[in-house]
């Protein structure tokens, strides 16, 4: 069987794409240069969060978030009770222009990503 030199290159620049993507995924929560911000209530957050959990409520993130992460490329990992309004900080974020954000849904969805107990 013959092999053409232009789907040889296609295959690579493939396994390349995927090489790079596996690297990525990996490095998500690993990476000890994180913050996690928890924008649920006071109420909920009072019954429990995640350990180095950072409170802002999604009703004054626009107005603060700048004072507690000023580097727009700073991986930032958001969650709330659902996920609904982690993905709407998200967004609100995304606009603000912050580069590297990740809705992880809820406190359990967030604890199991990050590999972080739940602190009451």
């Amino acid at each position: 069987m013959k092999t053409n030199p232009y789907n040889q290159a296609r295959l690579s620049l493939k396994l390349i794409s995927i090489a790079v993507l596996i690297g990525t995924a990996m490095s998500y929560g690993n990476d000890d240069n994180y913050t996690i911000i928890d924008v649920r209530t006071n109420e909920e957050w009072n019954t429990g969060r995640l350990e180095d959990a950072k409170h802002l409520p999604v009703n004054v993130l626009k107005d603060k978030i700048k004072k507690l992460v000023p580097d727009f490329q700073h991986t930032i990992y958001l969650y709330c009770r659902s996920g609904n309004r982690s993905g709407r900080a998200k967004q609100i974020m995304d606009r603000l222009g912050y580069k590297h954000t990740q809705n992880l849904g809820s406190l359990n969805e967030a604890s199991h990503f990050l590999k972080k107990p739940i602190e009451k």
